[in-house]
């Protein structure tokens, strides 16, 4: 259980690679009472040197998923140590997850620990559209994940394969579909719109 003994208030932000769930998340991040967490940049900040740390970038490396029970322990150390330095409230603050959960069991892990109250989907019909994003995000932060097409094809599949397994756990009536293949300010509208709805 987390540092606090609380359930947590969660937005869940799920989409494909390139589908901008990092840069929305850190949006709503500025917004006071939002907390934006993402696992992908957890799993990034790990020490690469460490046992833990080459097994998992392997893993990403190859387009497949971290295994369920490390991506829970981990996201419950890492959101523990925010709450005990103050960067997260769970008392006051929604919970934005970006990258988590990934899976049914990764669904059910999370519902024993939080209330879901909205889930974002965000994607587009061209996915080709993703694969370009994907690569100038390649050339901008050096991330070897997103510069081979064969591997974010693979993520894209793999994504596809879980996302409506991991969605069953959840009512659909808690998922707003958001098209980003829409200039930013039309997504930001949309996401914007869709908080006021469900969350006033």
């Amino acid at each position: 259980m987390n540092a606090t003994n609380m359930r947590y208030n969660v937005i869940l932000l799920f989409g494909p690679p390139g589908s901008g769930k990092g840069t929305w998340g850190k949006i709503l991040d500025l917004i006071p009472g939002f907390y934006h967490f993402s696992t992908g940049e957890m799993f990034r900040m790990l020490d690469v040197d460490s046992e833990i740390g080459q097994r998992i970038m392997e893993t990403m490396r190859r387009g497949e998923l971290v295994p369920d029970e490390i991506t829970f322990d981990l996201w419950q150390k890492n959101l523990n140590t925010a709450t005990l330095v103050g960067r997260f409230r769970p008392a006051k603050d929604t919970l934005v997850l970006d990258g988590f959960p990934r899976t049914p069991k990764q669904a059910d892990m999370l519902k024993s620990v939080a209330e879901v109250k909205l889930i974002l989907k965000l994607d587009c019909a061209d996915r080709d559209i993703l694969i370009e994003r994907l690569h100038k995000r390649a050339i901008l932060e050096g991330r070897l994940d997103d510069a081979n097409k064969q591997v974010i094809r693979r993520r894209f599949k793999l994504y596809d394969a879980q996302i409506e397994k991991t969605l069953m756990k959840f009512s659909n009536s808690l998922i707003d579909a958001i098209d980003v293949s829409q200039p930013p300010v039309r997504i930001l509208s949309a996401i914007g719109e869709t908080l006021a709805r469900r969350l006033s």
